[in-house]
């Protein structure tokens, strides 16, 4: 019996300072540990041609103007953090030859656009616009306030070749109209 109250007292005993070490646990807490977050949204700006990115005149007339029959259907988008407007440009990169057939060539400044029906149609002759486009081979197509910061616009270009008095040499002439936006 001797043995028996000797484990006994052994065992509660061992259970007293168990529970006195688990109490003692209680509200213990660890060191605080970090994760540092960073998350990242670019600025944007895009200029897409939605319809009528090949532009085509069957027959060039001689001193008169020369309408393409359908217009360039022109999305701007953008989304900033900062800016006072945007600006979309149009541009020849050598505007004494916006066109050529062979040795011939239609300058840009007898290119001329007119934005969304207006009667007015502008030449493809001015300076290059926020650092985007050419010195004599540029025209700003729109400029629009920011904000808002995010935005987009649809728009129309219609364009015409200006041959008042003008002949040129038969052939086809092509070339290429740059539309680029820049953040003002």
């Amino acid at each position: 019996m001797h043995h028996v109250a000797t484990r006994a007292f052994l065992v509660l005993t061992a259970a007293a300072f168990g529970a006195g070490a688990a109490e003692a646990q209680v509200g213990l807490t660890s060191n605080t540990a970090q994760v540092s977050i960073n998350a990242t949204k670019n600025s944007t700006l895009s200029v897409a041609v939605t319809s009528g990115a090949t532009q085509t005149l069957a027959t060039l007339t001689d001193n008169t103007t020369n309408n393409f029959p359908t217009p360039v259907a022109i999305t701007t988008t953008w989304d900033l953090n900062a800016g006072a407007s945007v600006a979309l440009v149009g541009w020849f990169a050598t505007p004494a030859n916006a066109l050529v057939s062979g040795g011939n060539s239609i300058t840009s400044s007898q290119v001329k656009a007119s934005l969304n029906g207006s009667p007015t149609f502008n030449a493809f002759n001015g300076a290059a616009v926020g650092g985007v486009g050419t010195a004599g081979g540029s025209l700003q197509i729109f400029s629009a306030a920011t904000p808002p910061l995010a935005s987009s616009r649809n728009d129309n270009l219609a364009l015409q070749i200006d041959l008042t008095a003008t002949t040129l040499v038969p052939g086809t002439y092509s070339g290429t109209l740059n539309l680029q936006a820049v953040v003002q």
